[in-house]
């Protein structure tokens, strides 16, 4: 894991989100990318109310970009001092090293037009956890997950533990978790402790349990497997309890198994463990 990305804008709170960065950071010697997204006045024009003269427009305009460049720059200002403050050195496009660094840039435009593609060139990408607290926490999050083909770690806003000392890895033999699993094995072959949860019985089709232990074998993971049955309650409520009674610290999840239109009608796993979960979320899709 030498790559990691973590987008930002004025509306998502920063600070447990470059903490978490930090320390993985740190702990895999790698390079963060803090990216900070600031939206372009311009875009706003057309739904200007009627009766304003060009005049008035480009005040407006002006104003929400003085406003939009100073947001950037408290936002590199306090990610930069945290970075000096874990001892990450700072570098520019291009530099590299074997320590752990970052660095940071700002661009102008929607969250669609960078995060995502951004994220295709990282190995991780770090975001919140959707909350209508921080309105663009679920844009950023679902233009991680549908549109990077690359891991993702969902961070509940205040997090303050370490990740990655105890995962829990829910396991149902689909390719999404299968590509989770793939995506975390750095942080699971660091781990101090690993637990595959199966809920239910495993369709013979598809990799069980065992095949997954033997899978991390290979890696020198010595994972515990952990078989429950199906209770009267939902199968993501269900995982967030045993996570919580087991002190894990991180869930690896592949998400959304089922279309995300169907998760939205008919419920899901990967929708109540995103709008419940206490814990960061390892995912992939």
């Amino acid at each position: 894991m030498k790559s990691i990305l973590l987008p930002l804008t004025y509306c998502v709170d920063a600070e447990s989100l470059s903490r978490v960065a930090a320390d993985l950071t740190k702990r895999f010697h790698a390079s963060l990318h803090g990216l900070f997204i600031r939206p372009d006045p311009r875009m706003a024009i057309p739904f200007m109310g009627e009766g304003l003269t060009a005049d008035m427009i480009q005040q407006l305009c002006d104003s929400a970009e003085k406003e939009g460049l100073a947001n950037a720059e408290k936002a590199e200002k306090d990610f930069l001092a945290l970075m000096q403050a874990s001892n990450i050195k700072i570098i520019k496009k291009g530099e590299h090293s074997d320590h752990a660094r970052a660095r940071w840039s700002t661009v102008t435009g929607q969250i669609t037009d960078h995060v995502g593609r951004r994220a295709r060139t990282a190995d991780l990408a770090i975001c919140a956890q959707p909350s209508s607290d921080m309105p663009d926490s679920d844009d950023i999050f679902h233009d991680l997950i549908f549109r990077s083909g690359r891991s993702v770690l969902m961070v509940p806003a205040g997090y303050d533990r370490e990740v990655g000392r105890h995962v829990m890895i829910a396991w149902n033999g689909r390719a999404e978790g299968a590509r989770a699993v793939a995506g975390a094995m750095p942080m699971l072959i660091g781990a101090e402790k690993v637990t595959v949860v199966q809920i239910g019985d495993k369709d013979d089709a598809r990799p069980g349990l065992e095949d997954v232990i033997d899978y991390l074998g290979e890696y020198g993971i010595e994972a515990r497997a952990r078989q429950e049955n199906v209770e009267d309650n939902s199968i993501g409520n269900q995982l967030l309890s045993l996570a919580s009674d087991m002190s894990a610290d991180t869930v690896v999840l592949g998400a959304y198994s089922h279309s995300r239109w169907r998760e939205l009608v008919l419920g899901g796993v990967t929708r109540h463990i995103v709008a419940k979960s206490k814990l960061p979320i390892f995912m992939s899709h």
